[in-house]
């Protein structure tokens, strides 16, 4: 009986103390809890109590009282009283509460609560902790805010590790998470990103707290990109014309949807590559073929032509290039072996009456003549000759064109063209009647042209590296020579190809020189023996390489004049030539260059020690008036 009375009432007592737990579930302050909760503002805090007064009630810490509110009128909740508050004399941040401060709450109608713990936004103190969560997900390509939440509000965050460097904080007390991921990419690793956090209200491990928060990249449908159609163009009939699909999708495999003109019918429909073959019939037509890759449309266009007959016409065109700039580089080192002949002139006009050395004299006329007569009978001379250290000094040079000009051709066809060239050489005399020299040259020709075949530009840039060398057989004549190489490139721009061509080839002058210094004029007639051979290699359309030899006999004569000048020489000279071609490749396409030109140069060259620098003008006529041109050069020579 005892036993069952004793039962009773423990079962009693814990449905009271239920009962009594319940009933201040709710309540703040809770007896049951010993928590007065509050938010960041008193004034937004409710008080809930089992009385109905109204009253006034201050907020205490060790005696001190922090601040005193005011109480509205209650409202009524079985038998619980929610008192909203007018005002507080102090806001919570100025009082320096914070979460967990053990406080007593006293008011002049009721009772106080005395050793009551203080919680701030559910925090009531303990170890800092970051409650947010450490796990979010973007799509590719995007960013991501995310806000950071600790346990205390009052905490700041700071970021302790960024590998990817893609994460900032900003916002109140650096609360505000942002990952920048504008240029992510799913398809390509990592697809996860981490960052490490730090929430932080003072010193202590009780007011400090890390987090590790990982990012997963979601993937995203990306639409297919970059469709477009190679192989198009122009072609030429009786070719096998071959069309590919280009396109990007890094989500889903591509598929091929082709449609081509009526009439034509390609190797297959749904296949990255097609081909089909042109013929006669569609010459001088043009043709739109399309393809769908993953829906996406691309179209390109093909153009019949006789392509034969233009890439003949470019290659004519880039013949005549080189041969212009081949022989400009020769004529150029032909005027430097020219400059070195009249120096030579000029200095040799100088010397006479002159010994080139030690001579041994006597003051007695008989002495000195049986001297004399005793050397000459054992084949010895009175002077004792002395090193011209001059001979083995090299002269280096450089000189730079600008030529402008037309070549007329039948009818309103024309080419025009400008010349740009540069060589830089260096030569030097091995004895007294022998020079030899070698040159690097790099020119440039862009020639514009106009025909029935080909309308359009080819720029050519040719590079060569020739040797050059002169033999003075008596005082008054000489033989001049030059063998050089050449590597050129013709980049074609037209609407009717984009075929560019190579070539390579050689070039050779000859000259017989003869010398009249009289004082300081100089008279030097000539004539020349020029060749070039010049091979033009395969190309799409032309599959075979072709090689032509050019032939020219020109005759001319440098008449040139020197005086004093200042501190140094002033060389005035001009240059006549007439020149003609003995063998030649037909007549060039478009522009019948001449076969027959004359040619007149002037010019002046200032000597002062061992630099000078000469300018001149020239003017190239054919003689049938289909081609003329004008040039600049300035050429600047010194010894090292």
């Amino acid at each position: 009986m005892n036993t069952i009375n004793t039962l009773s009432r423990f079962v009693i007592s814990a449905f009271l103390l239920l009962l009594t737990t319940q009933a201040f579930a709710t309540l703040n302050p809770n007896p049951a809890t010993k928590e007065y909760h509050v938010n960041t503002d008193f004034a937004n805090t409710p008080i809930v109590t089992t009385d109905s007064r109204r009253s006034t009630f201050s907020i205490a810490l060790n005696g001190s009282v922090k601040s005193t509110c005011s109480l509205g009128s209650p409202t009524e909740s079985n038998g619980e009283y929610t008192h909203t508050i007018n005002f507080c004399t102090f806001t919570l941040a100025s009082t320096n509460l914070v979460a967990g401060d053990i406080i007593n709450l006293t008011s002049a109608s009721y009772s106080s609560f005395v050793d009551y713990t203080l919680c701030i936004d559910g925090n009531c103190g303990g170890s800092l902790a970051i409650n947010s969560t450490a796990t979010l997900t973007a799509n590719e390509g995007t960013s991501k805010t995310h806000t950071l939440v600790a346990s205390d509000t009052s905490a700041t965050f700071s970021i302790l590790e960024n590998p990817s460097n893609l994460f900032s904080l900003s916002g109140t007390n650096n609360n505000t998470l942002t990952f920048n991921g504008s240029t992510t990419d799913f398809e390509t690793t990592p697809n996860t990103y981490t960052v490490k956090v730090k929430a932080s209200t003072g010193t202590g491990d009780d007011k400090n707290a890390e987090q590790v928060i990982t990012l997963t990249l979601n993937n995203v449908d990306e639409a297919t990109t970059g469709v477009n159609i190679t192989g198009g163009g122009k072609t030429s009939i009786n070719k096998t014309v071959t069309l590919t699909a280009n396109a990007f999708d890094p989500d889903t495999a591509l598929t091929y949807v082709w449609t081509a003109p009526a009439g034509i019918t390609l190797s297959a429909t749904d296949t990255k590559t097609v081909t089909f073959d042109t013929t006669a019939a569609m010459e001088g037509e043009e043709f739109t073929f399309k393809v769908a890759v993953n829906g996406i449309e691309a179209t390109t266009t093909v153009t019949v032509n006789n392509a034969e007959i233009i890439a003949t016409a470019v290659r004519k065109e880039s013949k005549a290039a080189t041969k212009v700039l081949l022989s400009r580089v020769s004529k150029t080192v032909m005027g430097r072996l020219s400059h070195l002949r009249q120096k030579q002139n000029q200095q040799s006009s100088f010397t006479n009456g002159f010994v080139n050395g030690i001579q041994i004299n006597f003051a007695n006329s008989n002495l000195g003549t049986a001297f004399n007569q005793v050397l000459n009978a054992n084949g010895m001379s009175s002077t004792i000759p002395t090193p011209n250290h001059k001979i083995n000094r090299w002269d280096t040079w450089t000189s730079a064109k600008i030529i402008i000009g037309e070549s007329n051709g039948t009818g309103t066809n024309k080419t025009e063209f400008n010349l740009k060239s540069i060589n830089v050489g260096l030569d030097r005399r091995i004895d007294k009647t022998k020079t030899i020299g070698f040159a690097l040259g790099l020119g440039k020709e862009d020639r514009s042209a106009t025909g029935t075949d080909f309308t359009g530009d080819v720029d050519t840039t040719q590079y060569t590296l020739s040797s050059y060398g002169a033999l003075e057989l008596n005082q008054h004549t000489a033989i001049e020579a030059v063998l050089g190489i050449a590597k050129g490139t013709h980049k074609v721009n037209s609407a009717t190809t984009s075929d560019n061509q190579n070539s390579n080839g050689y070039f050779a002058s000859v000259a017989y020189r003869g010398n009249m210094q009289k004082g300081k004029l100089g008279l030097s007639p000539y004539a020349r023996y020029d060749i070039s051979r010049i091979k033009m290699k395969a190309t799409d359309a032309l599959t075979n390489s072709e090689t032509t030899t050019d032939e020219a006999l020109a005759i001319g004569v440098d008449i040139n004049h020197t005086s004093d000048y200042e501190d140094g020489n002033l060389t005035r000279f001009a240059n006549l030539e007439y020149k003609s071609d003995i063998r030649r490749e037909g007549t060039t396409y478009i522009s019948q260059n001449a076969e027959q030109e004359i040619s007149l140069k002037l010019g002046i060259t200032y000597q002062k020690g061992d630099t000078n620098t000469t300018i001149n003008y020239q003017r190239t006529q054919s003689t049938n008036n289909k081609a003329h041109s004008n040039g600049i050069e300035g050429t600047l020579r010194w010894k090292f």
